[in-house]
This record gives C-alpha cells, sequence and structure tokens, in this order.
C-alpha cells in the first residue's frame, strides 16, 4: 500500500471546513492544528450537533461544505437513537466510498469470480445501494435481492451461480431454516462466502460455527456507519477483529467514554470510537464521537496485513444501569464469546430502574458446564447475573436484525422458550 501523509492531507481537509462551513469554523479559528497528534486540540462533533444544525439548516444540516447540486446521492441513517441524520454525497465521496468499502469486502474473502446476493434492505440507509456498489467495486458480481425474497432467493441461487451471500448475521441462518422446510440441503447450494453487516455475533465462534457447518461456507463479518463510510473494515481468515480500509479517507482515535480524555492508539486499547474525515466532501465530521465502544489492535495481524483492526464491544446508549454499575450488552456477549461452545444468547433485564440480577439465557448442550459463567460475567462487569441453559437451537432467528435484550419495563416480547421458563420459575 503506498504510503499516505495523514497529516497533510488533515490540515488541507481543516483549510476545506473552515472556508465551507460556519459549522466548523468557529471551532477551527486558530486552532494550530498540524497533524493527526493535535486532533485532541479540537471540539468533539456530536450526532445531536448533527441534528440541531439539520434542523437550522435542512435538510442536509450546517456541516454541509458541498454546493448541493454537486451532491450525487443523499442517505439517512439509521435513526435508531435519535432523529435521522441526512448525509450528503458528491461524486467524489461517491466512489471513495465504494473504493473503501470494496476493500473491506476483500478482506472478507470476496473475489471477482464470485456472484454475491445482497440481502440487505434498499432503503434510505446506506447499507442499500452504497453496500451495492462497494460491493462491485470488490470485483463480485452483485445480485440485488432485498429482503423478504427468500423462498425465491433459494431458487435463484443454483440458476445465478450465486456463490456468496450478504446480508445481517440473522439472515443466512434464517435461510438455512427456510431452505430445509423446502427439504433443500443448503450446504449443497454451492455458497463459498457468507459476509455479515449490522449486527453483532460474526465474533461469535459457536454461531459463526452453526452458520459456517449450515452452508458449506466461510463467514466473515464487515463494519461501517452511515455517516463515515457505509463499509469500512473487514474480518480475514485469521480472526482477531476487522481490519480498517480507511487509510487517507478517516482517522480513528480512542477516547475515555465518561470523560472524553484522549487515549494511546497502542495495541489492546478500549474505549470509545471517534472518526474525522480526511477527504470528505459533502458531509465531512471532524472528531465525530460515533458511540461506539470497542478495541483495537494495532499490531501486524497474523494474515499480514499491518492496518489497525477493531473490534465494537458495545454502545454507550446501549447501556444497562444495574444499581450503580454500567452493563454494555455487547461486552457481556464478548465473555460469552470466549467459550467456543456456547451458541446464540440474549439479555433479560426486569424492572425500571433494573431490578438484579441481569438474566442471561445461552444455549449449550448438556455437558457444558455453565456454573462458572455467571462468576465470570460478574468479575469482568461488576454486576449480578443469572445463567439459564438453552437448547442449541431455542432462540429464534429473524430475517433482519435478531433483538439480543429484552426490557420487561418497555414491553419487549421474550423469545418462547425464554417466556416459558420465567413463567415456570414464578409458578
Amino acid at each position: 500500500m503506498p504510503a499516505v501523509n495523514e497529516d497533510q492531507l488533515l490540515r488541507r481537509q481543516l483549510i476545506y471546513l473552515e472556508s465551507s462551513s460556519p459549522f466548523y469554523a468557529e471551532g477551527l479559528r486558530g486552532s494550530m492544528v498540524r497533524g493527526v497528534a493535535d486532533l485532541p486540540r479540537l471540539p468533539f462533533t456530536t450526532k445531536d450537533q448533527l441534528r440541531e444544525g439539520q434542523q437550522r439548516r435542512p435538510p442536509l444540516g450546517e456541516h454541509l461544505c458541498a454546493p448541493p447540486a454537486s451532491l450525487v446521492r443523499i442517505h439517512v441513517t439509521s435513526g435508531t437513537t435519535g432523529d435521522p441524520v441526512a448525509v450528503g454525497f458528491t461524486r467524489h465521496d461517491h466512489d471513495a466510498n465504494s473504493a473503501i468499502g470494496g476493500a473491506g469486502f476483500a478482506i472478507a474473502g470476496l473475489r471477482p469470480d464470485d456472484v454475491v446476493a445482497h440481502c440487505l434492505n434498499y432503503a434510505l440507509y446506506a447499507g442499500g445501494i452504497a453496500d451495492h456498489m462497494a460491493l462491485e467495486a470488490s470485483g463480485a458480481t452483485v445480485v440485488p435481492v432485498g429482503t423478504g425474497q427468500s423462498r425465491r432467493l433459494l431458487e435463484l441461487i443454483p440458476k445465478l451461480g450465486i456463490t456468496a451471500i450478504f446480508g445481517t448475521l440473522s439472515f443466512p441462518a434464517h435461510l438455512a431454516a427456510r431452505a430445509r422446510e423446502e427439504g433443500i440441503d443448503p450446504a449443497g447450494l454451492g455458497i463459498r462466502h457468507i459476509v455479515t453487516a449490522g449486527e453483532p455475533g460474526a465474533g461469535l465462534a459457536a454461531v459463526r460455527s452453526e452458520i459456517e457447518a449450515a452452508w458449506n461456507a466461510t463467514v466473515a463479518d464487515t463494519f461501517g456507519m452511515s455517516d463515515v463510510w457505509s463499509t469500512m473494515g473487514g474480518a480475514c481468515g485469521e480472526g482477531g477483529g476487522l481490519h480498517l480500509t480507511v487509510r487517507g479517507h478517516a482517522v480513528l482515535e480512542v477516547v475515555d467514554p465518561e470523560s472524553g480524555e484522549p487515549l494511546p492508539l497502542e495495541d489492546g486499547v478500549t474505549g470509545e470510537f471517534v472518526w474525522t474525515h480526511l477527504q470528505r466532501e459533502a458531509s465531512p465530521l471532524l472528531r465525530y464521537r460515533s458511540g461506539d465502544l470497542g478495541r483495537v489492535w494495532t499490531e501486524r495481524c497474523a494474515c499480514g496485513r499491518d492496518t489497525p483492526r477493531i473490534r465494537i464491544d458495545g454502545r454507550r446508549d446501549d447501556m444497562l444501569r444495574v444499581q450503580a454499575v454500567n452493563v454494555y450488552p455487547q461486552a457481556i456477549g464478548a465473555i460469552v464469546a470466549d467459550d467456543p461452545r456456547l451458541g446464540r444468547h440474549c439479555v433479560v433485564a426486569e424492572g425500571d430502574p433494573i431490578i438484579p440480577p441481569l438474566e442471561v439465557y445461552v444455549e449449550a448442550k448438556d455437558d457444558v458446564e455453565l456454573v462458572g459463567l455467571a462468576g465470570r460475567l460478574h468479575d469482568a462487569l461488576r454486576a449480578r447475573f443469572t445463567v439459564v441453559r438453552l437448547e442449541p437451537g431455542t432462540l429464534p432467528v429473524a430475517e433482519h436484525k435478531t433483538r439480543i435484550v429484552h426490557r420487561t419495563a418497555r414491553g419487549d416480547e421474550l423469545p418462547p422458550a425464554v417466556a416459558a421458563i420465567r413463567r415456570e420459575s414464578r409458578a
């Protein structure tokens, strides 16, 4: 990979922001930022600020830097934690997004001779058409399936020579179950690669093994954000996080999620991810607090790549407050993932405020000892847990995203097996 002078790119980007956006100009005036190491001198950008700027200057907000006539596409974030934010793309932004995503999909295993079924929703968010273009940039041939067409897809896989599936982690498990209902063995359909996005779990050894066995295919995860780059990382075959593909296009900082203080970007550091665009024209972000909590590895991977690798462990806004302790659901998932004998899990939080213990229901065979899991969860997360065994395959798998955390106070519907166990325990 050619050398990239990110300090120089950052200086150019900051000049562009200051001259193009009143939103950024005030914070940049007199900042004396010479390079990436000086970024902590600048204020953060938050999604709430973007929403407020969008209300004052619709539709794309006060941080829009490119002339509206130069835009080729507008996406909208999912809005899962508030009003969605519109994100503009110039032709330059579009091409960069495709190249960055294409590199991530290639790391995840896609090749020019693959025919990939794109099974995410073609909707307002960037996972549809933007990821479609990135899949094409990987060299693969793309079949735009979308969602809600499981039966037709099973017919098309052999007819079109489809060799790969791209979708949420839940989708290939759902599709395998649908295939068996139709009397079809999914392992015999010729799928070589399953690439996932938008849902945690591909790092769970048991879940990954289940899907690999069902399809006789590799499973690799990808990472992206609609407002940064739609896909900007992929998992190699060696495991240990997702390789970032944003070199020369974005800078990652890691900060303390409570104080916002910067943390050294060194191997194994954990904290909140903060992103800064280096080459973005329409809707650039500067020190954007993503809300994602995770780990970064900076040492060379066993696959030979020297790009940083990340793992998302949770989100600040997913936090469960259990008495005086903050618990992040994906931190529970990371501990479950440490044992390859454990499968899917879900968490039930009772009451508001939450009444301990948190209930963790986990799929495991009868010969797998679960006594120590509650203790490991407590030792790592400092909250009380109960652990309940479920037979493998008990938890339902949705066609789109599968809910992991169930809050009784907001009336979340529990998986049938979990609801039955809770009724029996209260009888």
